[in-house]
């Protein structure tokens, strides 16, 4: 058990230690998987209209774009407040586009 969170020790240490480079790497797969999901839209947004057809639409990328946001911020060392706050709007639109998909 400890040799595994030695590992984990030395996993973090080694992302902080590379932060731009992993950030930068992080924020363009986001932003990549953001267009991604911008072009491919589930059948249902066509069956649905009004607000959940938005959502199912467009927030799966805005949740993309908002983990591009916050890599980015954690790249550029911005104040961990700034990128716990895009995460955490990140997981608000996955969650309104999943209810939306799925109700």
């Amino acid at each position: 058990m400890v040799q595994g969170a030695e590992s984990s020790a030395w996993l973090k240490e080694h992302i902080q230690g590379h932060r731009a480079l992993v950030g930068s790497v992080v924020a363009v797969g986001a932003t990549c998987l953001a267009v991604l999901w911008l072009v491919i839209v589930p059948e249902k947004a066509t069956t649905t209209t009004g607000m959940q057809a938005l959502t199912i639409r467009y927030a799966h990328s805005l949740c993309w774009a908002l983990l591009a946001a916050a890599a980015g911020t954690y790249a550029v060392r911005a104040p961990a407040g700034t990128t716990r706050i895009l995460t955490w709007a990140a997981l608000g639109a996955y969650a309104a586009f999943l209810a939306a998909l799925f109700l």
